[in-house]
């Protein structure tokens, strides 16, 4: 009798898919933390490229390029003042005089206090010098300025009764300072009233031959001398000798001042409260 034999089976577990798969999660876990974990922890595997060796002496190597620094303000201001031409050799402001003044109801008034127009006005008379129609001409400009304060404008130039030109010259060089005060404002004058009429005499002179300008601004002299002026520049330097003195001070448009000698074109004067003294430039200063 033949014995009868059930046939093999093998049976794979329905879970071994899944086993596989947490195998290959650890796997890639692993070749993570071994790559990504050095680098965290500062660790360095392999060593790094050379570098370039800097031959530069280590207080060059250290220290950062940096770019050419914006001028600063001081430097602006000294440079403004070494562009400024040398006009105060054609143009003398003999008299200022305020004519007339207006009270808040339009009422013309007597006695009228000194507004202090001379830091908007002097620097820009100043540049007549320049003025095509001042070429080869002498003479006298009685120049009047009409003020609202109002309207923070100059509101008219007009020639007065003493000047000396001819009726086309006068025209034109009142046409010329018209336009240096285009842009003139009174904002920060005191005053007491609304409007003012003020007059200027500024006198054209000859033009100087080079021989005798160079003896003037070369003498070695300090000639004595007295009286008030107002700085007509933006800003003015103060300098401790002459010419090429150490700068002591910078002095705002609108500073009086009060002037004690001269040298050449260079003035000495007192600036401030405390009666310090230096030397400025004859130009700054409207003379």
């Amino acid at each position: 009798m033949t014995e009868r034999r059930e046939p093999v089976k093998i049976e794979v577990p329905k879970d071994e898919s899944v086993r596989l798969g947490r195998v290959g999660l650890i796997a890639l876990a692993g070749f993570v933390i071994g790559i990504v974990w050095p680098r965290i922890a500062g660790m360095q595997l392999v060593p790094s490229a050379p570098a370039e060796e800097d031959s530069r002496p280590k207080e060059l190597a250290s220290a950062a390029p940096s770019a050419k620094p914006p001028p600063t303000p001081k430097r602006q201001a000294a440079k403004a003042e070494s562009d400024q031409p040398a006009l105060g050799d054609r143009v003398k402001i003999t008299e200022t005089v305020v004519t007339s003044c207006d009270d808040p109801v339009g009422k013309e008034t007597r006695g009228c206090d000194e507004v202090q127009f001379d830091g908007v006005a002097r620097s820009r008379l100043m540049t007549l010098a320049a003025c095509p129609a001042a070429a080869g001409r002498t003479g006298l400009l009685s120049i009047g300025f009409d003020l609202n304060f109002e309207k923070d404008s100059v509101s008219r130039i007009r020639s007065g009764k003493s000047t000396t030109f001819d009726d086309a010259t006068t025209r034109k060089l009142i046409a010329c300072v018209e336009k240096e005060f285009d842009s003139a404002t009174l904002k920060g004058i005191e005053h007491g009233y609304n409007e003012y009429t003020v007059f200027y005499k500024v006198e054209l002179l000859p033009d100087k031959p080079p021989e005798q300008a160079a003896s003037e601004s070369d003498g070695e002299g300090v000639v004595e001398a007295s009286g008030r002026a107002t700085v007509g520049w933006q800003v003015a330097l103060i300098r401790k000798e002459p010419r090429e003195g150490e700068v002591v001070a910078r002095i705002l448009s609108g500073t009086n001042v009060i002037v004690t000698g001269r040298q050449g074109d260079w003035y000495r004067v007192k600036y401030d409260a405390k009666g310090n003294e230096g030397w400025v430039y004859r130009s700054a200063i409207g003379l």
